[in-house]
């Protein structure tokens, strides 16, 4: 029976260790979710631009690759990624060995060595891109995320927001002060850009 019991907690060991998760992508002190999105419209920049800092939380120091997937793009537009200081083609989809980043045991990447670029060419549409950064000759030991690129001429719809709304100005007109009202439900991080 010790023999048996023995056993079973050897395997729930060996099955724990093999699938703890070395890498960790993070944005703002934070583990990124699954997916993401990233967002822009005629106003705005040429390219949308992603960004992910990684962790090794591992208790050694490990050689950390980057390869993308393009799962939907809308025709006429090109991605790409830059890693550890390298920037891609749009017809490479896995990093070189020689750039790779070499991440001491617990640390985080000091800038985030790793970006995703969507050059929409003002064509409106969803282009869906999976990043996964992965150990150099272990590619089981990884973290992946999907990038939802979404470009509008017309401006961001409403709806690919959901819970998040904000009132116009007030008072209109204004004299050195306005106000705006928001709502930000389910929202984990954003960002206010005044532009005169």
């Amino acid at each position: 029976m010790k023999r048996i019991l023995l056993s079973v907690t050897l395997f729930i060991a060996m099955a724990i260790s093999v699938n703890a998760q070395d890498i960790v992508l993070y944005w703002n002190g934070e583990p990124l979710p699954d997916t993401v999105g990233v967002y822009g419209d005629a106003g705005g920049d040429f390219e949308l631009v992603f960004e992910a800092y990684v962790k090794n939380e591992s208790s050694h120091k490990l050689q950390i690759a980057a390869a993308r997937e393009t799962i939907q793009a809308v025709e006429g537009t090109d991605n790409s990624f830059c890693w550890s200081g390298s920037c891609y083609s749009p017809m490479v989809d896995t990093s070189a060995d020689d750039k790779d980043l070499i991440l001491p045991a617990g640390q985080m990447s000091p800038d985030p060595p790793f970006s995703g670029h969507y050059t929409h060419g003002q064509k409106s549409g969803e282009t869906i891109v999976k990043y996964t950064l992965f150990e150099r000759g272990n590619v089981t030991n990884c973290d992946s995320v999907v990038v939802i690129y979404k470009y509008s001429l017309t401006g961001v719809e409403d709806n690919v927001f959901g819970g998040v709304s904000i009132s116009d100005a007030y008072p209109n007109p204004a004299t050195g002060k306005v106000n705006f009202d928001f709502n930000l439900s389910g929202v984990n991080h954003a960002s206010v850009k005044i532009i005169n």
